[in-house]
C-alpha cells in the first residue's frame, strides 16, 4: 500500500510540475528571407557603371504632397553622385595626358584644360534627364521616398569634352604641348571604361 500511494504520490507531482510551465507562447521571429538582416529589397530605378556608360540613382525622402520636389532632389543626388564619378576619371585623365606629352611650360596650360573639361561636364550633367522615376509607398507619417536614375554616355561626353579644349586652347598652347585632339579623346575614352572596372 506504501508503494502504491508513494507511486500516486510521484505521479501527482509530476503532474503538477508539468502543468506549471508558462502560458505565454513563445514568438518565434523565423526569418523568411533567411537573410541575417531581415528582409531585403531590390532599389527601384537601380542603375550601374558600364563601360559605355556613367550612371547613379539618386534618392530623396520627404512628404508625399510636394512630389515635384522631391523629384527634383532625387534629380540633384542622382547629378552629384555622377558629377563625382566623373570628375574623378577626367582629373585622373589630364593628370596623365600632361606626363604623356611632357609639358614642361607649367601648370597653366593643364588648368586651363581642366577647367574648360569641367565647365563642359557641368553642362551635360546639369542637362541630364532622368531615366526611370519611382515612388515608393506612403508610410504611416505621410512620408514617401522618391528614386531618380540618371546615365550619361562616356563616348559622348568625352567628344564634347575634346571639342571644348580643343576650342579653349590657343593655336600657340596647342603646339606648345604638342596638344592632339584625337589623342586626347582617345586617352579620355580609355580612362572613362577603366574607371568602371576599377570602382
Amino acid at each position: 500500500m506504501k508503494k502504491i500511494l508513494l507511486s500516486l504520490a510521484v505521479a501527482s507531482l509530476a503532474a503538477v510540475f508539468a502543468s506549471c510551465g508558462s502560458s505565454k507562447n513563445v514568438i518565434s521571429n523565423n526569418n523568411s528571407s533567411g537573410n541575417p538582416f531581415g528582409e531585403t529589397y531590390e532599389m527601384p530605378c537601380a542603375v550601374y557603371d558600364t563601360d559605355t556608360d556613367f550612371a547613379a540613382t539618386g534618392i530623396f525622402r520627404g512628404s508625399s504632397y510636394q512630389k515635384g520636389e522631391l523629384l527634383k532632389w532625387a534629380l540633384q543626388n542622382a547629378q552629384e553622385q555622377v558629377r563625382m564619378k566623373i570628375q574623378h576619371a577626367y582629373k585622373g585623365m589630364v593628370s596623365n595626358y600632361s606626363q604623356n606629352i611632357g609639358n614642361n611650360q607649367g601648370n597653366d596650360i593643364e588648368r586651363k584644360m581642366t577647367m574648360a573639361g569641367d565647365q563642359i561636364i557641368d553642362a551635360v550633367i546639369n542637362d541630364t534627364k532622368a531615366v526611370c522615376q519611382r515612388f515608393g509607398a506612403v508610410d504611416e507619417s505621410g512620408h514617401i521616398e522618391c528614386y531618380v536614375a540618371i546615365q550619361i554616355s562616356k563616348k559622348d561626353l568625352s567628344e564634347k569634352v575634346a571639342n571644348g579644349v580643343k576650342d579653349v586652347l590657343t593655336e600657340d598652347e596647342k603646339l606648345r604641348i604638342g596638344f592632339n585632339e584625337m589623342k586626347y579623346r582617345e586617352q579620355m575614352n580609355k580612362s572613362f571604361e577603366q574607371y568602371k572596372s576599377e570602382n
